[in-house]
């Protein structure tokens, strides 16, 4: 119980970090300088910015179902749309925990395996961490001046990062790695006695499951068009990207800015993602305006900006997860048997 409640109680903590550091940036604002910028808005890039957003989420869910077929399932991308829409709005209420409401209602209505499910999540997030990689060297080459100015002006910011990559920290994933390979190979030994097949269900569960995780990320390499994979998280990946340049176009100060400097924006958001904050309110608005402060935009426009872009950004799933939640249990009927693909044979 106690357990539970020091669970929960953490998710309350990291928002009132956030919603302090939120406070922090916008108290010495006027609030009728937030409702002019808002009147003043050029909307139609702030519906174009909703369609990227669209895009991607669609872009995302016909991509998971390429992972899901070659374990021998179909399920209808409807379904497995709206799970992503849950997965966003979810997040938003308590970060990382969206995975696995995305997992519970796609099982729940393709009645596929929760397991296999969390095997292609993972397959999916390690995707998305090489693209992010790859794209933030190509930021960081083309734009290293930038990043040392910000590092030395925001010492603390900097401190944070070296601790962060500490040789302490560094030995310490070093030992966790280990352990869990070698619990994966003790336990791999375990399960495989012949003499606990005979009597055991419980163990007979969990190899089920452990097999069933892992025929999940074996799906990666079953994929029927690899490139076209690849295009879809490459395609996911400039859809967030210009989901944030157009707001530069709605709001007059911004207007002028260039591509690169969205880039330079878009990854130093990302970065204060890390932060476990809902929906990063607070950290990613500073992390923002001041990355904006040292392409020549003033402060108090920089947050202007900060705030439209995150509220237009978290509205929209907000709203979007909430209908999905709402449909998906109203569209969908019971199902007995999952549909299948023709060729493929189910991993058990």
């Amino acid at each position: 119980m106690f357990k539970k409640i020091l669970s929960v109680s953490k998710y309350f903590v990291f928002l009132a970090v956030g919603v302090f550091v939120f406070w922090w940036v916008y108290k010495d604002e006027p609030l009728t300088k937030y409702k002019s910028a808002f009147a003043d808005l050029n909307y139609f890039w702030i519906i174009l910015s909703l369609v990227f957003s669209v895009l991607s989420q669609i872009s995302r869910a016909i991509r998971w179902n390429m992972l899901i077929k070659p374990l021998g399932y179909n399920p209808r991308l409807y379904n497995t749309y709206l799970s992503v829409l849950i997965l966003y709005f979810v997040n938003l209420l308590l970060p990382r925990a969206g995975e696995v409401f995305r997992c519970t209602i796609l099982s729940r209505h393709e009645k596929i395996p929760f397991a296999k499910l969390a095997g292609t999540v993972l397959v999916e997030r390690m995707a998305d961490l090489i693209t992010l990689m790859l794209l933030a060297v190509v930021i960081l080459l083309s734009q290293f001046g930038v990043f040392i100015s910000f590092f030395n002006t925001h010492p603390e910011v900097k401190a944070n990062l070296l601790q962060l990559f500490s040789t302490r920290n560094m030995i310490l994933v070093t030992a966790v790695v280990v352990l869990i390979a070698l619990l994966f190979f003790m336990f791999n030994r375990y399960f495989n006695r012949k003499k606990l097949e005979k009597g055991n269900t419980f163990i007979k569960k969990i190899r089920i499951i452990r097999k069933n995780f892992i025929s999940g990320i074996k799906s990666i390499g079953q994929l029927e068009n690899k490139w076209l994979f690849i295009g879809h998280t490459v395609f996911i990946f400039i859809m967030w990207l210009f989901m944030l340049y157009v707001i530069f176009l709605a709001y007059e100060p911004t207007a002028h800015l260039s591509l690169q400097v969205g880039m330079i924006t878009f990854l130093m958001g990302g970065l204060a993602m890390l932060a476990p904050v809902q929906g990063g309110i607070g950290p990613w608005h500073f992390m923002v305006y001041e990355t904006l402060f040292i392409y020549g935009i003033d402060k108090a426009d920089g947050k202007v900006f900060a705030l439209i872009a995150h509220a237009s950004t978290n509205l929209i799933y907000l709203f979007l997860g909430m209908l999905a939640l709402l449909i998906i249990p109203m569209i969908n009927k019971p199902r007995k048997d999952p549909p299948k693909v023709a060729d493929a044979v189910p991993v058990e």
